[in-house]
């Protein structure tokens, strides 16, 4: 079953299950240990260093013992310590700890567990900027649809915006009324689950869940939403959550950014009005190269539109927040 996954970077792929590693709290720029791949950068390895001392005062096995000394230098000491970390929880041995491998994830696991109340915790400074990003995309939707010819202020903002994010103006204009209408009954749906989940009789917090297996930043289904209770048969997720993983609880994942990742994965999980799904066509901001040649109907079925639409209108302003990376979409999005 094929699942949209966001790594560390921001983007979603579709792949088979969830595949690889990439960040978390503990989380590197670049490998740590020894052979060519090591980088071992002074920073990086004064996590791992800290990491693995961290293991020993959990009372975990594979730890090292004495501490290491946390110097940023990856020297033999250092090396034993990875290598016997490695062989001990994971029955695996090639020296170096990367970034998008088992390693820094098993570390993840048992120096930085995130448990429900964090997860809480995250979701109530990131989901008050989604719903005031939401209504934002509303006002501005609404000044763009009730403009009368000659108008001024944010009508005309409004339609600038739109034209910027996803290219209305390149359609005639029976089908730039019709899209505004359909951006705004997309922008209403996702109000309703993350604003109004009474009325689905759920709790707010219900639509997503951590999980703890995956590394990346968040995974959904297309059209999850609408597949109440069900299950993807080989891992058992949940169809209809939202599945945050180490990714999202990293320090440089501020609540902007958390709001900006639910945005994105929102468009995904509730899809369009009309019951077409939402794809990653490119990602980015929209004057960047993986966005500018997106056809008006891509970005209307471009999760990535989505969020930087609200967080312009949010902002009020068309500067590109720091967190938004330029990268394809699909599988060439991955990082």
């Amino acid at each position: 079953m094929l699942w949209l996954v966001m790594p560390s970077s921001g983007s979603c792929q579709l792949l088979p299950g969830v595949a690889g590693a990439v960040s978390g709290p503990i989380s590197i720029s670049q490998p740590v240990g020894r052979g060519p791949l090591a980088r071992n950068k002074s920073d990086d390895v004064r996590t791992i260093q800290e990491a693995l001392n961290e293991v020993t005062v959990l009372g975990e096995p594979g730890g090292p013992m004495p501490f290491l000394k946390v110097d940023g230098i990856c020297g033999p000491r250092t090396n034993a310590a990875i290598a016997r970390f490695q062989q001990v929880q994971l029955k695996i041995f090639d020296g170096v700890i990367e970034p998008n491998k088992k390693t820094i994830v098993r570390l993840n696991q048992i120096v930085a567990p995130v448990s429900d109340d964090e997860l809480k915790a995250k979701l109530q400074l990131a989901l008050p900027i989604v719903s005031r990003a939401i209504e934002a995309a509303l006002r501005n939707l609404t000044a763009a649809i009730a403009s009368a010819p000659g108008a001024t202020g944010l009508p005309v903002t409004a339609a600038d915006r739109l034209n910027r994010h996803f290219r209305l103006d390149a359609l005639k204009p029976f089908a730039q009324s019709t899209a505004r209408v359909e951006l705004f009954s997309n922008y209403t749906r996702f109000r309703a689950v993350v604003a109004e989940p009474e009325r689905f009789n759920i709790a707010a917090f219900d639509e997503f869940d951590v999980d703890r297996n995956n590394p990346k930043i968040a995974l959904t289904r297309r059209n999850g939403f609408f597949q109440e209770g069900q299950e993807d048969p080989d891992t058992h997720r949940r169809l209809d959550h939202i599945h945050l993983g180490f990714g999202f609880f990293a320090p440089k994942v501020s609540p902007d950014f958390g709001a900006f990742i639910i945005l994105h994965e929102l468009a995904h999980f509730v899809g369009r009005s009309t019951g077409q799904e939402v794809f990653d066509f490119g990602r980015g901001w929209f004057n960047e190269p993986f966005i500018v040649p997106l056809t008006a109907e891509q970005r209307l079925g471009n999760a990535e539109s989505y969020a930087t639409f609200a967080f312009e209108c949010l902002n009020d302003k068309p500067d590109k927040p720091f967190f938004v990376q330029s990268s394809p979409g699909g599988l060439g999005g991955a990082r």
